[in-house]
C-alpha cells in the first residue's frame, strides 16, 4: 500500500477522510477488490472511525458513478425519506432565535419547539447510508459481503480512539445525555471523552456481525429494521417498520452538461450538484481569465450571487414537484442571468441578503478510481454532528435527522411531506475532461456550491491533478456579500476586490476537506488526493 496527501497507482487509489478509510478502502482493493468494494467497505469504516460526520443509519450517500464495463455514468441517490406519518405541519414554529448555533433560525428563518426536528425521535427519517453502501457493492461490486464488513469488525475489535470524536461529543453534551443509549455510546463511565480514550460502542459488535451475516438489507428489513422502528416509537417518534422495509436508493442517469470541450456529471436533484453546473455554464459565456486576476475572481462572486436564488425557489425532490430540470442547465437560460454583468463588468450587486448562510456540519467524501475504467464519487453524511443525536437501543446505531433537511415550515418548496426526499447540499461530480475521467467532491454545507464548481473549472480550464485543486484558494459567496475568501488567496487580489466595492471576508477555510481521484483515458495511472489522505495499490 502507498499513501500520502497524493498516491499514483497502476490498479487502483482512493482519496477519503478519515485516513483509517482510505487505508481501508486500498486494502480491499489490495485483495482484489474494485472500486465499487473499496467504496463501500471505506464509507462502512468511515462509520465507525468518524461517527460524527456519517454512520450506518446515517442521512445519505450521495454518490456518481462510473462503471467501468459499460462506461455508463449513473447516478445513486440514497438519501433520507420522510415517513409515512410525516406532515408539513408536524413542528411546533417559532420566531428565529437568533443563536448561529440554532440549525433552524440559521437554515430557515424560524426555530422549532424543543429543537423536535433536528435531535430526537421526531427527527429520524428513513436512513440512507446503509442502503448507498449495500447499493454500491450488491450492483457493481465483486467481493463477497462479508469481506465488505471485515475490515471494520477489525477497526472495533482493536478499538477506535475517540480522537476528534471527542470535540464533536463535549459540543452536544447537553443533548448526548437526554437519550441513555446515546450516552452509552459516546460517553465514558459517564464523563466527556478525551481524544485517547477508546470508542467501546456497546452492541456494535453484535450489530456489524449481523450485517455481515444476513446481509445490509437486514437494516431495512429484517431484525434491525424492526429494533431500529421499535426504538424511534418507543421514545415517540413516527418512523416504523413499514418505513424501512419500502426503502430503495434511486439509481439513474446523472444530470450533466458541458463546459469547455468537458462533461460534468452529477447526482440528480434534491441534491446539490445542479447549482454547480448551472455557475459553470454561466462561466462559460466569459472568455477564460487567469485566477491571478482580481478581475476573476469578481466575474466569479457575481456569477455565485446568480445561482443561489433558483438553487432555493425551485430545487426540491422531483416526485413531488415540477423540478424544471431543463431550463435551469439551458446555456441560454444561462446567458440571460450573466446578461446584466455582460454589459456592466464593473457591477457589484449590493442586493440585501434574502437568504440565510449556514452549513450542516457531519460529512465526508470519498472519491476512488481503478485501472478498470470505474470511478466513485460519494459524499456520506449524518447531516450535523451525531445526526438525531438519537442511538437505536442497544444496537449500537446513532439514527440521523433526515427531517433536519426539510423546510420545517408549511407551503415552502422544500417543506416536509410523506415519502419526501430533503434537499441537501452535496456537490458530488464526475468530469469527463479531454484526457481523463475526475471523480470529486468536498463536504461543507451550502459552501460546497460554490467551492465545487470553482474545482470542476480549475479540473477542466487549468488541467489541476487531485492534490492541485483541494489545496487551491477558494470563495464563498450566496445571494448577498460579504464573500468569503481562503486565505491562501494572494493579498492584492483581496485588496483589488475591495477596491472594486466587494465586502470581502478573509477565512480559515471555505468549506471541508476536498478529495479527487482521476484514471487517464488510456486506463494506465491512477491518481488519488486531497486535503486529508490518499492511499493506493502498489
Amino acid at each position: 500500500m502507498i499513501e500520502s496527501n497524493e498516491v499514483v497507482s497502476s490498479v487502483g487509489a482512493i482519496a477519503a477522510q478519515p485516513q483509517g478509510a482510505a487505508r481501508v478502502g486500498a486494502h480491499i482493493m489490495e485483495q482484489g477488490g474494485n472500486a465499487f468494494d473499496a467504496a463501500a467497505a471505506a464509507s462502512l469504516a468511515a462509520c465507525l472511525l468518524q461517527p460524527q460526520s456519517t454512520g450506518i443509519t446515517g442521512y445519505v450517500m450521495c454518490a456518481a458513478v462510473r462503471d467501468g464495463r459499460t462506461g455508463e455514468i449513473l447516478s445513486l441517490d440514497a438519501n433520507s425519506v420522510a415517513p409515512a406519518a410525516a406532515h408539513e405541519a408536524m413542528y411546533e414554529i417559532l420566531p428565529a432565535s437568533g443563536d448561529p448555533k440554532d440549525l433552524n433560525s440559521r437554515e430557515y428563518e424560524c426555530s422549532v419547539r424543543d429543537d423536535a426536528n433536528v435531535f430526537g425521535p421526531l427527527a429520524v427519517g428513513v436512513p440512507g447510508m446503509g442502503a448507498g453502501i449495500g447499493t454500491l457493492w450488491e450492483r457493481w461490486g465483486r467481493l463477497e459481503w462479508p469481506q465488505i464488513v471485515a475490515p471494520t469488525q477489525e477497526l472495533l475489535a482493536q478499538g477506535i480512539p475517540f480522537g476528534g470524536t471527542a470535540g464533536a461529543v463535549k459540543s452536544l453534551e447537553h443533548v448526548v445525555r437526554r437519550y441513555p443509549a446515546t450516552a452509552r455510546q459516546l460517553l465514558v463511565d459517564d464523563r466527556l471523552p478525551e481524544p485517547g480514550d477508546i470508542m467501546r460502542r456497546p452492541g456494535m459488535a453484535e450489530t456489524l456481525q449481523r450485517i455481515s451475516d444476513a446481509g445490509w438489507r437486514d437494516i431495512y428489513q429484517g431484525e434491525l429494521a424492526h429494533r431500529i422502528a421499535d426504538a424511534v416509537q418507543a421514545a415517540g417518534g413516527i418512523l416504523t417498520y413499514d418505513d424501512m422495509a419500502s426503502y430503495e436508493p434511486r439509481v439513474t442517469d446523472t444530470i450533466s452538461t458541458t463546459y469547455r470541450g468537458a462533461t460534468v456529471h452529477g447526482p440528480i436533484p434534491p441534491n446539490g450538484t445542479l447549482t454547480c453546473l448551472q455557475i459553470l455554464n454561466m462561466l462559460e459565456c466569459f472568455d477564460p481569465v487567469d485566477d491571478a486576476d482580481p478581475a476573476y475572481w469578481h466575474r466569479l462572486a457575481e456569477v455565485l450571487k446568480l445561482a443561489w436564488p433558483d438553487r432555493l425557489n425551485y430545487l426540491t425532490d422531483p416526485d413531488f414537484a415540477d423540478v424544471p430540470l431543463d431550463r435551469m442547465l439551458s446555456k441560454d437560460y444561462a446567458a440571460g442571468l450573466v446578461e446584466r454583468h455582460r454589459q456592466y463588468p464593473a457591477w457589484v450587486d449590493h442586493l440585501p441578503a434574502q437568504f440565510p448562510e449556514g452549513a450542516m456540519h457531519g460529512t465526508l467524501h470519498l472519491s476512488i478510481a481503478d485501472a478498470e475504467g470505474n470511478l466513485v464519487s460519494a459524499t456520506i453524511t449524518q447531516g450535523m454532528a451525531f445526526g438525531a443525536v438519537f442511538a437505536a437501543g442497544d444496537t449500537g446505531l446513532i439514527l440521523s435527522h433526515g427531517m433536519a433537511r426539510f423546510d420545517p415550515r408549511p407551503g415552502r418548496m422544500n417543506s416536509l411531506a410523506a415519502g419526501k426526499r430533503p434537499l441537501n447540499n452535496a456537490g458530488t461530480m464526475l468530469i469527463e475532461a479531454p484526457d481523463r475521467f475526475v471523480a470529486i467532491g468536498l463536504p461543507g454545507g451550502r459552501k460546497i456550491v460554490s467551492v465545487m464548481a470553482r474545482a470542476a473549472q480549475r479540473v477542466i480550464d487549468v488541467g489541476d491533478g487531485p492534490l492541485q485543486v483541494a489545496q487551491a484558494p477558494r470563495m464563498h459567496v450566496e445571494a448577498a456579500e460579504p464573500v468569503s475568501v481562503t486565505q491562501s488567496l494572494d493579498e492584492t487580489v483581496v485588496t483589488e476586490l475591495r477596491a472594486m466595492g466587494h465586502q470581502v471576508d478573509v477565512v480559515g477555510s471555505v468549506a471541508g476537506a476536498m478529495h479527487a481521484a482521476e484514471l487517464t483515458r488510456d486506463r494506465r495511472s491512477v491518481r488519488a488526493g486531497g486535503n486529508h489522505w490518499a492511499a493506493g495499490v502498489e
